[in-house]
């Protein structure tokens, strides 16, 4: 009797969205629209290259509008990374309740990471902002958080039977991690970050995962999974 063939299991990338719903209307616009032009002069110019009279000018507000929000361009880009910080665990909840194994978990959570690092522009924002030194400290809680969540979805691998029984689940979490965020500060725009890091799972899956769990993900639709589309990005974030 023929065994059916692999089923792939609900792979779609959620979009990221806004979490401050509890703010009263005119207060939660006038905030996203800093967010936003923070986010995109953070983008074009780094942080220190980013005026506060540019991001005004771009969010179309006064002086008294951004300081009754925000006490500084440091407070603004600490919102920013607040409200990344803050989607990204709305997002990974989502994924969470679909009932995936911890692989499967992971590959999806990462997509998720790396679509928003392709086309939010409140992520692409702040990863720009957090180059210079004086906001490093904040990158590296961020990437430290996210490996941490890496790190224990392959433990929770492990212990399932779904990782060669060799495999450190510390050192390949960290793995991981770092070769999301290297390919982002390498890619050639968004299209080669997806294929990049497309091509590291292709490398990394096989010599980890067992011989079982690694026929069922090359026999599943995971290398024609429907990539980013920037305008839902862009939908999604408006204010």
């Amino acid at each position: 009797m023929t065994p059916p063939p692999p089923t792939t299991p609900d792979i779609t990338i959620p979009v990221s969205r806004w979490t401050d719903d509890a703010v009263g209307d005119r207060t939660r616009r006038t905030r996203r629209r800093l967010l936003l032009a923070a986010a995109a002069q953070f983008d074009t110019h780094g942080y220190r290259g980013a005026a506060l009279s540019d991001i005004l000018e771009a969010a179309g507000l006064t002086k008294g509008a951004l300081y009754f929000h925000f006490r500084s361009k440091l407070a603004l880009a600490e919102a920013l990374l607040d409200e990344v910080e803050r989607s990204c665990s709305a997002l990974f909840a989502e994924i969470g309740g679909r009932g995936l194994d911890p692989l499967w978990q992971l590959l999806v959570e990462t997509d998720a990471y790396v679509g928003r690092w392709m086309y939010d522009p409140l992520v692409r924002g702040i990863s720009s902002a957090l180059q210079e030194p004086e906001l490093r400290e904040m990158q590296t809680n961020w990437l430290a958080a996210w490996e941490s969540n890496t790190v224990t979805l392959l433990r929770e691998a492990h212990a399932a039977g779904l990782l060669i029984a060799h495999v450190d689940p510390l050192r390949a979490g960290r793995a991981v991690v770092a070769m999301a965020s290297g390919h982002f500060g390498l890619a050639q725009g968004p299209d080669d970050l997806w294929v990049r890091m497309s091509e590291s799972w292709e490398g990394l899956l096989p010599i980890v995962t067992t011989p079982d769990w690694c026929g069922r993900w090359e026999g599943s639709d995971w290398r024609t999974r429907p990539r980013p589309v920037a305008e839902d990005y862009r939908r999604a974030r408006e204010p």
